[in-house]
């Protein structure tokens, strides 16, 4: 079948063009961690005469398919990111398969739109954060300065809180980084109106204590005890893969894993989801407090209905009443997932300053 991709890339019509392009793609993703190296590269060969012709819309589609696929050749990871910033961009933010060097090169000379999308990559290393501060305009140094994953250097730092002086969105973003100095943050505070700074710092005082509890030692916290992994024909590894090609959703897995009260293989899926390890995940999903698994799935966008379920698995596990549980639910729809987000962003970044020292 794969020999014949090479003849099919041959037809002249863009349609069938289009449609081959869509079918080798989709065929690439479903066992991209299967193929060998010669069937990779008879892919990388059929994927990139295809997209010589194609229309913009056509590579955009192709490379945000691709960005989520960690097997993608690097080759061709880089020739859709050295595109249009339509295209380029889903590879800029996402793709795993460029390299540190690809980024600077193309932090170094591309556009402020591509230079935007890199800048919300999960993580930037300090040397091409500092790239993009120099080289981008407030929409970039913005977006660095709300990109928790971002390492500023020294100078980062200097720069981006000499523009918060002036810039109220990005003076709003630096307040909430985890990585600021005590000096700094209070500097900062001080630049807000007193009823706002306030609350600032009270937030991020809530936030450092969520922390705490995420990286306290589970067996001193809880009476619920370790999760145990329960017989199922649900295959945790193949959910995960099947949300990640956009075969199901989140929401979808969250609810089956819920009903069959696997909350084992639940945790690991929402840690593969959210760049968390899963001992964290496990230990707020054990602990009696709803907030820091509250966090999680809000800003995971987990739905209410399905979070509900998630309460009673939990409940029954941890034994609880039904009062405790509609507790939890009352709780859930007074976070907002912007709110929510902005925490695990936080959260994320304490952790690692945390695992570091």
């Amino acid at each position: 079948m794969l020999n014949s991709l090479v003849d099919l890339a041959k037809e002249s019509c863009s349609d069938k063009r289009r449609e081959l392009l869509g079918q080798v793609s989709a065929l690439f993703i479903a066992d991209a961690d299967r193929y060998t190296s010669e069937e990779m590269t008879l892919f990388t060969g059929v994927l990139k005469k295809l997209i010589n012709d194609a229309k913009t819309q056509d590579k955009a589609k192709l490379s945000a398919r691709l960005a989520h696929v960690d097997e993608t050749p690097n080759d061709l990871a880089l020739e859709l990111a050295s595109d249009d910033a339509a295209i380029a961009k889903y590879m800029l933010q996402y793709s795993n398969s460029l390299t540190r060097d690809d980024l600077i090169l193309l932090a170094r000379s591309k556009g402020q739109d591509h230079l935007l999308a890199i800048s919300k990559r999960d993580h930037l290393e300090s040397r091409l954060t500092d790239i993009l501060l120099e080289r981008g305009e407030q929409p970039v140094r913005r977006s660095i300065a709300d990109n928790p994953g971002a390492e500023l250097s020294e100078w980062g730092m200097r720069l981006l809180m000499k523009l918060a002086g002036s810039d109220a969105p990005l003076r709003e973003s630096m307040t909430h980084r985890a990585d600021l100095s005590a000096e700094h943050f209070e500097k900062l505070i001080s630049l807000l109106p007193e009823g706002q700074g306030e609350s600032v710092r009270n937030m991020n005082a809530q936030n450092s204590q969520l922390v705490e509890k995420i990286l306290h030692d589970a067996g001193k916290a809880v009476a619920g005890g370790s999760l145990e992994r329960r017989r199922s024909r649900l295959d945790a590894k193949v959910a995960l893969k099947d949300i990640r090609s956009g075969k199901t959703s989140l929401n979808e897995v969250f609810l089956a894993y819920s009903l069959s009260r696997n909350l084992f293989d639940l945790a690991f899926i929402l840690a593969e989801v959210s760049g968390l390890d899963q001992k964290y995940v496990t230990n707020v999903m054990i602990r009696y407090e709803i907030d820091g698994v509250a966090v999680l799935c809000r800003a995971l966008s987990i739905g209410t209905s399905e979070f509900n379920m998630f309460c009673k698995a939990r409940g029954a596990h941890l034994k609880l009443s039904k009062n405790a549980i509609d507790n939890w639910m009352r709780d859930y729809q007074l976070l907002s997932e912007e709110e929510a987000q902005r925490v695990l962003r936080f959260i994320k970044v304490r952790l690692k300053m945390a695992e570091a020292a």
